[in-house]
């Protein structure tokens, strides 16, 4: 049986249409068999009014209303099941990607950590630590805890260590060290004591600097164009000057008119007057000059060392030459050791001059007089190997030193013998 308003399939009896509300009556002319013999349209327009009011009076509110199977209503029921399955499929697959998606990313950070974890125990095991993870945690965790308390602990102790590291050095490096007496190698010399300056000359100038004359008669000017030369020396390393360029001790200052100074050298050649060393200031004031200059001067078939001083004010110029019966000559491609003396408390041969000592080889060769106030002035140079005027030479420098006080014959023989 159908609706006569909408067409619907209705069940047999039903007094109203399950889609849309229609009251129905009962069909005439059904057969026994249940086919309609004839069915007469029914008249809708003459209680068209009615029929509106008596559906909306005992109509069933649709919410109420069971679907009825059959129809093409697009719910999740009537939908094939290959497509419900399809949606379902797709939502479990999304979940699954955006699982797999987040073990992939935790995976990578553990095997990130596990590689760094591996290094750092590398390099624990190659540094010799050999430190055990729950030894780490608890030392960190102990560091963490103790860092106030023990700071300073620490920071004294590792300052400790370091000056201990520096002594060690610096004893390796330079040998035995003594604040108060001279050292020679390893040994320390108990009846000298130790010299206000001294230049080694292992590698280095210390306080030195290379200086050349760049016109004749002129006062040695400092360079930083020429790299200066060692040779093996009388102590480890000398420093080598190979007859263009000089040496000057630049840190020297005010010793007073008593002092001892003592170095080792060799020349390759020697010339008249070449210098050794060389001491003054106001070298070209005609006035005030003042110097003192030890070199070589050829004296017949010897090469004598000399002690030439001068003080043009009061006109005073002296030399200290070996005696006679002294050692007089100095050879070339021979290391001499070289050390003189002025004595400022002890009178020269006549009032206003001071005694000078010179030794060669430790040992006394003569003495005379030196003019005062060579190093007893403000300022004043130290060179080696050259001075204002005479011919350089090819020369090699070792252990200088020079003190504020007099050395005694018995204290140069004894620095002497320390290198031997």
């Amino acid at each position: 049986m159908f609706c006569p308003k909408c067409g619907k399939q209705i069940p047999e009896g039903a007094k109203f249409c399950g889609g849309c509300g229609n009251p129905v009556k009962p069909l005439t002319g059904v057969t026994p068999g249940g086919q309609v013999d004839s069915v007469k349209p029914p008249k809708p327009q003459k209680h068209e009014k009615k029929t509106k009011e008596k559906v909306q009076q005992t109509s069933v509110p649709l919410q109420n209303v069971q679907p009825v199977q059959g129809l093409n209503q697009p719910t999740a029921s009537n939908l094939p099941s290959n497509i419900v399955m399809t949606k379902e499929t797709r939502e479990e697959e999304r979940e699954n990607r955006k699982l797999t998606i987040i073990l992939c990313i935790v995976l990578a950070v553990l095997v990130l950590v596990a590689v760094g974890m591996g290094f750092y125990y590398l390099k624990i095991l190659k540094s010799g630590d050999g430190v055990e993870p729950d030894q780490i945690e608890e030392s960190e965790s102990t560091e963490e805890i103790t860092q106030t308390e023990e700071g300073e602990q620490e920071g004294e102790e590792t300052q400790s260590t370091e000056q201990a590291t520096e002594e060690t050095e610096t004893t390796q490096e330079e040998g035995v060290v003594s604040d108060t007496n001279e050292v020679v190698g390893d040994t320390i010399l108990e009846n000298i004591p130790k010299a206000v300056y001294s230049y080694s000359f292992d590698e280095r100038l210390d306080n030195a600097e290379v200086v050349v004359r760049k016109d004749p008669d002129t006062e040695p000017e400092e360079t930083d164009d020429i790299e200066p030369q060692y040779v093996r020396g009388i102590e480890d390393k000398a420093v080598y000057l190979d007859g263009t360029y000089g040496i000057k001790l630049s840190d020297v200052e005010r010793v007073g008119d008593s002092y001892t100074i003592a170095f080792w050298m060799k020349a390759d050649e020697l010339y008249d007057w070449s210098p050794f060393i060389h001491i003054g200031h106001d070298l070209f004031d005609s006035n005030k000059r003042v110097r003192l200059w030890l070199g070589q001067k050829t004296d017949g078939a010897s090469v004598a060392p000399i002690i030439s001083s001068e003080r043009t004010q009061t006109e005073d110029s002296f030399e200290v030459r070996p005696g006679q019966s002294m050692p007089n000559s100095v050879e070339p491609k021979v290391w001499y050791h070289i050390a003189f003396t002025v004595d400022g408390s002890k009178q020269g041969s006549k009032q206003g001059r001071l005694l000078g000592t010179l030794y060669v080889a430790g040992k006394y060769v003569g003495e005379g007089d030196i003019v005062p106030d060579t190093m007893n002035a403000d300022e004043f140079n130290v060179y080696l190997g050259i001075n204002c005027w005479d011919q350089l030479y090819p020369v090699a420098f070792d252990d200088v030193k020079i003190w504020d006080q007099v050395l005694d014959a018995d204290q140069i023989q004894e620095l002497y013998s320390a290198y031997e």
